[in-house]
């Protein structure tokens, strides 16, 4: 091989890297679910009464992990995106069931891929500060997550059956305008004073009316499988 070739070789290599870092094409495939505009609009009805605990951002925590997937996925990365971000009010009604919550994650403060969170998920921990510049700049951007025009995500309870202290809990969410619904098992612990609710959801792009992103011609595109962990802690407002 001559030099010159070798140059050009090695040129394309960097750009195809480059792209697989963060893509910036939309895929071609439409959302299977997607919701209507008005329903991101609908009015939600008031908590009920209960006692009510107010969502700790601080001490709670998200964990969205993102895959590769195409012929040339292993071009790619896995993404880990989230942080301590969840706000919101949940009320325990005396009546179990007719419990509530409300809850918001702000789309700006949403963080990508730092170290200790992909040493936790088995990933390797380094990742080059530009790729995660940018990154954060597509999943904020006006054809993904659009944090101008939707700066938050909001969910809220419709159902709670089962035990307490391990309900199953189906929700709306309401993500970058578009609406959709899903159930979570919770391991939920509580007393007069604090509550901690745990949970862990795998759903998809599509489900929640969003399209992956892809890159050279669809080659490399991210995963439609998304894997969602939470923890929620909230403090009554007479907590010490």
């Amino acid at each position: 091989m001559t030099h010159q070739r070798l140059n050009r070789l090695l040129s394309l290599t960097a750009l195809v890297m480059l792209l697989a870092g963060c893509s910036t094409a939309p895929s071609p495939t439409p959302p299977a679910v997607s919701a209507s505009p008005a329903a991101s609009e609908q009015v939600l009805p008031p908590l009920p009464d209960g006692r009510r605990y107010i969502v700790d951002p601080a001490a709670s925590h998200l964990r969205i992990i993102l895959g590769a997937e195409g012929p040339l996925a292993a071009l790619g990365h896995p993404h880990v995106i989230g942080g301590p971000v969840i706000g919101g009010t949940v009320v325990v009604a005396d009546r179990w069931q007719d419990s509530a919550f409300r809850l918001e994650v702000p789309v700006a403060e949403l963080a990508v891929d730092r170290a200790a969170w992909r040493a936790a998920e088995g990933l390797e921990p380094d990742v080059p500060e530009s790729a995660i510049r940018a990154t954060r700049q597509n999943m904020l951007g006006e054809s993904q997550l659009d944090a101008a025009s939707h700066p938050l995500i909001r969910l809220s309870s419709l159902e709670i059956t089962g035990p307490e202290w391990q309900p199953d809990v189906r929700f709306r969410v309401t993500i970058a305008g578009e609406t959709s619904v899903h159930t979570v098992p919770v391991a939920l612990d509580r007393d007069d004073s604090e509550l901690t609710a745990t949970g862990a959801l795998r759903t998809r792009f599509s489900e929640l009316g969003l399209v992956p992103y892809s890159a050279l011609g669809g080659g490399l595109r991210v995963a439609d499988e998304l894997r969602i962990r939470f923890q929620v802690k909230a403090f009554t407002d007479d907590s010490p």
